[in-house]
């Protein structure tokens, strides 16, 4: 039982988060000035230079019981709403109440006729039928919230109802997604859309953990999740691919795992340090771990890693050039690690795009990708002093990372 109701409150936060995004997207430049927030001054609130303009209280349930006018979800958001209007009396009659719920609500009831306009609403008869409830309503646990709401004279109650809506059979929280899908339909091509909201929703839930771990909450400016859906639609249009790994670093077992790999003894060959072989293995695991997104989700265009990694060998090979001089001319072992130092050192500098992704880590590590095939190396003699080991003939399909 116990676990049954951590689920529900677990379910419930999801929900109000899920649902706050899709309400902020719903809202996208519409206006201005305009703040989200979860858990500040409700479940969900929008406000605007400082003031509340619509309250959200959500209803999550798994279970298809109706709320009817004697419902404790509907008294409880009820006794909260008038606190909070007793506390802004400015806001009387000007900010949306909104009643998010799951469950639907029974026919002919006072919470059925505070549905938005064109679907039944009637604030003189709910009136009538919520006082009529409340007046014969036995719950001790609502009892605070009824007695708010009879203690306010009949025009105050006919004012509080008017700022009410009822949303019942509202989306839950799988189904919400799917309403975040039909907002951003046009912000993906298809076949790449749940990609995007993928990114926009694990973006949006970190800020909510942030948000809700600081003491009072925090409100977020409508036109962040606007900039951040921006640079989504970039990065899924033809010019761009979207970037997951550029501040993600490998585990110490990973790390462990990867020093094992050719292409850290190619670095050892020209006395690479360990900071420089540290940076190489992160390099190598975010550009393995990018490229394995991309192919998975579909986002490349026929054989584009190929073409990429064509060039840098291409780039390497004119810088190659110049350092086998240095083995022509059979130098001494200290030219050699200096001459294949030289050719790192450039690789390091060298940033060339795939499309317009300039990450660095793209570059340093798809080298990397490539030394470890023994397709490219730094030392002169790389190719007879590096032993390719067993299973690292195919770039993409490392153990230690799949």
């Amino acid at each position: 039982m116990a676990s049954h109701t951590a689920a529900d409150s677990a379910t419930g936060y999801l929900y109000q988060c899920r649902y706050a995004l899709y309400a902020a997207l719903s809202r996208q430049g519409d206006e201005p000035g305009l703040m989200v927030s979860v858990e500040t001054y409700d479940d969900v609130a929008f406000t605007q230079n400082g003031a509340a303009v619509e309250l959200i209280q959500t209803k999550h349930s798994r279970t298809t019981k109706q709320l009817n006018d004697f419902s404790p979800q509907f008294w409880n958001t009820v006794g909260i709403w008038i606190k909070h209007l007793k506390d802004h009396p400015e806001e009387l009659g000007r900010t949306a109440l909104m009643l998010v719920a799951t469950a639907t609500v029974g026919e002919d009831t006072g919470l059925s006729m505070l549905r938005p306009e064109g679907q039944g609403r009637d604030i003189g008869a709910a009136h009538r039928k919520l006082v009529a409830a409340a007046a014969a309503s036995k719950n001790q646990d609502v009892e605070w919230a009824v007695d708010a709401f009879l203690k306010l004279d009949a025009a105050a109650q006919r004012q509080v109802l008017d700022m009410v809506a009822v949303l019942d059979a509202s989306p839950n929280i799988v189904d919400v997604r799917e309403e975040i899908r039909r907002v951003l339909r046009h912000s993906a091509r298809p076949e790449h859309l749940d990609h995007l909201i993928d990114r926009l929703e694990g973006w949006w839930f970190g800020v909510m953990t942030g948000a809700l771990s600081r003491k009072g909450g925090r409100e977020i400016p409508v036109s962040e999740i606007d900039a951040k859906l921006h640079d989504l639609r970039e990065q899924f249009g033809p010019l761009q691919l979207p970037i997951d790994y550029a501040g993600v670093d490998p585990s110490a077992e990973i790390v462990s795992a990867l020093k094992e790999r050719t292409f850290v003894d190619q670095l050892k060959e020209i006395q690479v340090g360990d900071t420089g072989i540290r940076r190489a293995i992160v390099d190598y695991f975010r550009a393995f771990n990018q490229r394995s997104i991309w192919v998975r989700q579909g986002l490349l265009n026929g054989d584009e890693l190929g073409q990429f990694g064509k060039r840098l060998i291409e780039a390497w090979e004119r810088r190659w050039g110049i350092a086998e001089r240095k083995l022509r001319n059979g130098a001494s072992d200290d030219d050699l690690v200096e001459a294949g130092t030289g050719v790192y050192d450039w690789a390091c500098n060298c940033n060339i795009c795939l499309r317009r992704v300039e990450e660095p880590f793209l570059t340093q590590g798809t080298f990397h990708l490539l030394a470890n095939k023994k397709r490219i190396g730094w030392h002169p003699d790389y190719k007879n002093r590096v032993a390719l080991k067993a299973g690292q003939g195919d770039d993409d399909d490392d153990p230690a990372l799949v």
